[in-house]
């Protein structure tokens, strides 16, 4: 086994505990709980994405390609029985890819979805006033451009744009991607 797999493998294994943990500690109050997010990296940018927003994340994960006009739409995956469509995360914020992701992670919604992503970094908590509504500009992209990101995460290090996956699915909706491919594939 070649140390990069088990790192990945012991991040994977860290962050999954970290995960079972969060459900079953007692709820806090809604006004001191801490923001769980993840820190990930697209293109060599870091991001940040919430816990709360994802059903579970993978790695290395067989990806079947497929024909499409959608140019974010990777393939598709396999994840407990059920098919689920991939889209590039960094093609969805308008990167060009510059490497293929080894990273998953599955969206909790009623669909099924993957969103395909370069590196994890980390999974962190942090207090609710650390979070920033981000004007028409962040550190690293113009929200013009990407529409998805007008919140940001304070860190000892960095200041984090935050992608609100929510609303990437719901312009995947409006596209149609959704629809269209759960019919072919799910023989609905």
């Amino acid at each position: 086994m070649n140390p990069a797999t088990t790192d990945s493998n012991a991040q994977l294994r860290a962050l999954r505990e970290a995960f079972d943990l969060s459900f079953a500690q007692a709820p806090h109050a809604l006004a001191s709980s801490p923001e769980k997010l993840l820190a990930i990296r697209l293109n060599g940018a870091r991001y940040a994405i919430r816990v709360a927003e994802i059903g579970g994340l993978h790695v290395d994960r067989r990806i079947m390609p497929l024909p499409t006009q959608v140019p974010e739409l990777i393939g598709m995956a396999g994840f407990r029985g059920q098919i689920a469509p991939v889209y590039d995360l960094a093609a969805l914020l308008g990167y060009a890819r510059q490497t293929s992701p080894r990273w998953l992670i599955l969206l909790r919604q009623r669909e099924t979805v993957a969103l395909a992503f370069d590196a994890f970094d980390a999974h962190f908590a942090v207090a609710p006033e650390q979070i920033l509504r981000t004007q028409q500009t962040t550190a690293t992209a113009p929200d013009a451009a990407r529409p998805h990101l007008n919140e940001a995460v304070r860190t000892e290090n960095a200041l984090l744009p935050i992608i609100n996956l929510s609303s990437l699915l719901e312009t995947i909706r409006r596209r149609g991607d959704l629809s269209a491919r759960k019919g072919a594939f799910n023989h609905e």
